[in-house]
C-alpha cells in the first residue's frame, strides 16, 4: 500500500514577529524595534528611532519595519501565515480597524498595504517574561539610549 503524504504545497509556514516601541519622554527620543523568528529557526532583528517622536509612532513603525522584512523574504506567497506579537493594545486596534485612527495619521498607508488576511495580531502582556517580547523591549530601550548618548555627545 502506498504511503499518503500531504502535498508539499499545502504545508502552511508560520513566521512569527514581535514588535515594540519606547520612547524616553513623550515625545522625546525614541526607537522601534522587531524580532522575527522564522519556522527553519532562522531569526532576523532589528531597531531604529528618533530624536523627536511617541511611543505610539514608533510602536506602529516596529509592526511595518516587521512586515517589511517578512515580506522581502516571502512576498506573497498565499502558504505563509505571519503572527505579529505586540504588547500594544492601540497598535492591534488601529490597525484592525478596531478604533478610529486619529493621530500618526501619515504611517497607515505604509503599513497598510503589508497587512493582508496571512497576517494575524496577537497582544501579549508586556514585561510578563515571554523571551520575544522582552527582547524587543530591550533593543528598543537600547536604541533609544544610543539616540540620548548621539544627543549628549553632540553627535
Amino acid at each position: 500500500m502506498r504511503e499518503l503524504r500531504p502535498d508539499p504545497r499545502s504545508v502552511t509556514a508560520t513566521v512569527i514577529a514581535y514588535t515594540d516601541g519606547a520612547c524616553s519622554g513623550n515625545p522625546g527620543a525614541g526607537a522601534w524595534a522587531y524580532r522575527v523568528e522564522w519556522p527553519d529557526g532562522g531569526i532576523d532583528e532589528a531597531a531604529g528611532g528618533e530624536l523627536a517622536t511617541t511611543n505610539n509612532r514608533e510602536e506602529l513603525k516596529a509592526v511595518r519595519e516587521a512586515l517589511r522584512r517578512i515580506r522581502a523574504r516571502i512576498g506573497d506567497d498565499p502558504e505563509w501565515r505571519i503572527v505579529v506579537r505586540t504588547d500594544s493594545l492601540g497598535v492591534i486596534n488601529w490597525l484592525t480597524g478596531a478604533w478610529k485612527r486619529k493621530k500618526n495619521l501619515d504611517l497607515f498607508p505604509t503599513i497598510d498595504p503589508l497587512i493582508d488576511p496571512r497576517v494575524r495580531f496577537e497582544h501579549v502582556r508586556g514585561h510578563s517574561g515571554i523571551p520575544g517580547n522582552e527582547r524587543v523591549d530591550t533593543l528598543a530601550v537600547e536604541e533609544t539610549q544610543r539616540i540620548m548618548a548621539g544627543l549628549a555627545g553632540g553627535g
